[in-house]
């Protein structure tokens, strides 16, 4: 009888950490996708700064082309060059800014995914215990039906 109650707790439990398994596999799937998200809006900013660093690029290579052409017009050239250098620069650091965030990214990711596999791989475990604690109990179940009662203890 004792038994029987403690295969029915052991068989509550593996239902529980099953359905807490399960739970925590939806919250990876959502915290990957949310990650998918980022990395994904990650490289389009990536992307666009690549873009405006290309064309400030072509906007210096223009200036410098003027300079040599009217040096009269040096000191404005050279102002305007500075600034697009430091536009560069705040540019290139937000590059990596983005860079980084998105090996973050990525990690995390991976990170969620063998946390995933992990908990899919405890949810087996725990169905496999419940199930095999479901057939005991139904082997003693029936083994006591088929023999006359006896006295507990």
């Amino acid at each position: 009888m004792v038994r029987n109650i403690i295969i029915a707790v052991l068989a509550v439990a593996s239902v529980v950490l099953a359905y807490q398994y399960q739970q925590l596999g939806k919250t990876s799937d959502q915290q990957s996708q949310l990650l998918i998200e980022t990395r994904d809006k990650a490289e389009k900013e990536l992307q666009s700064l690549r873009d405006k660093l290309a064309a400030e690029e072509r906007a210096r290579q223009v200036v410098e082309k003027d300079a040599k052409a009217v040096s009269a017009k040096l000191a404005e050239e050279q102002t305007a060059r500075d600034a697009a250098e430091q536009s560069a620069k705040a540019t290139s650091e937000r590059l990596a800014q983005v860079q980084n965030a998105l090996a973050n990214a990525e990690q995390a990711a991976r990170d969620s995914r063998e946390a995933l596999d992990q908990s899919k791989e405890a949810l087996d475990r725990a169905q496999r215990d419940r199930d095999e604690a479901l057939d005991t109990l139904a082997k003693e179940r029936s083994h006591a039906a088929g023999q006359p009662n006896k006295p507990a203890g």
